[in-house]
């Protein structure tokens, strides 16, 4: 009878459980940088940490001296990791010397794979110290002694404190800004993390499955999702069969 049950569980289980997935061929361990609590694994990697098979073009990171992940951007330089969310395919990113709204004056995306995950217009304005800002929020990273800059998404009120006060507008932006992150308000500092996503290589579904994505051959053309915790499984499944 004891036999018939166990017989029974595993015909229930080979219903029940996704198709296996095959090992990855390619030694590709999630890395680390730093005290970061965050993994690093496809499709990025870490240049001298893991091969060139572990991660995808464009998506190389480095570790600095400081355990400090770098994200260069062909167009506009070295980026901080803040955080990367593989399941939404978003990496935050944020500029090194802490003035990210300088940063954003010159974003170029082009030549990566990333792309904001959502934009807003800014207009900035440059305003004299003696002016009232009591009530705004100024980018303070790219003011100085003698102006202050604003940076506003309302046209109406960049045009008011240019018609109403000695503020003068003196250009606009479209630079990414995550939900998450609008400051709301008339004024912003502009000095908050970059969200940044990607489309391609398309790895949601292997994350959401709890495995990891990778090349399936060293041609590098195809994509696939890769079970490397087989052996832990087949030992769970094993003690709960016994255990019954």
């Amino acid at each position: 009878m004891e036999d018939f049950k166990v017989f029974l569980y595993l015909l229930i289980l080979l219903h029940v459980l996704p198709p296996s997935l095959a090992e990855s061929p390619y030694e590709c361990p999630i890395s680390f940088c730093g005290s970061s609590a965050y993994s690093i694994q496809f499709p990025f990697r870490v240049v001298g940490q893991q091969q060139d098979m572990c991660g995808y073009p464009g998506f190389n990171l480095r570790c600095d001296k400081q355990g400090k992940l770098l994200l260069n951007l062909p167009n506009s330089g070295d980026f901080s990791v803040r955080a990367i969310d593989y399941r939404s395919q978003i990496v935050q990113v944020y500029d090194p010397s802490g003035c990210s709204a300088a940063r954003r004056l010159t974003l170029d995306l082009s030549g990566s794979p990333f792309w904001g995950t959502q934009s807003k217009n800014y207009t900035l304005l440059s305003c004299p110290v003696e002016t009232d800002m009591s009530n705004h929020i100024s980018v303070g990273c790219i003011s100085n002694s003698t102006h202050s800059t604003l940076a506003t998404s309302s046209e109406h009120f960049a045009m008011t404190m240019a018609n109403q006060t000695s503020c003068r507008i003196i250009g606009s932006i479209t630079t990414p800004i995550a939900w998450w992150q609008d400051q709301g308000g008339l004024t912003s500092n502009l000095n908050m993390d970059l969200a940044l996503t990607w489309n391609s290589p398309n790895c949601t579904e292997c994350t959401a499955r709890g495995v990891v994505c990778g090349y399936t051959n060293t041609t590098k053309q195809d994509i696939t999702c890769f079970d490397n915790t087989k052996k832990s499984k087949t030992i769970f499944l094993t003690k709960v069969v016994f255990g019954m």
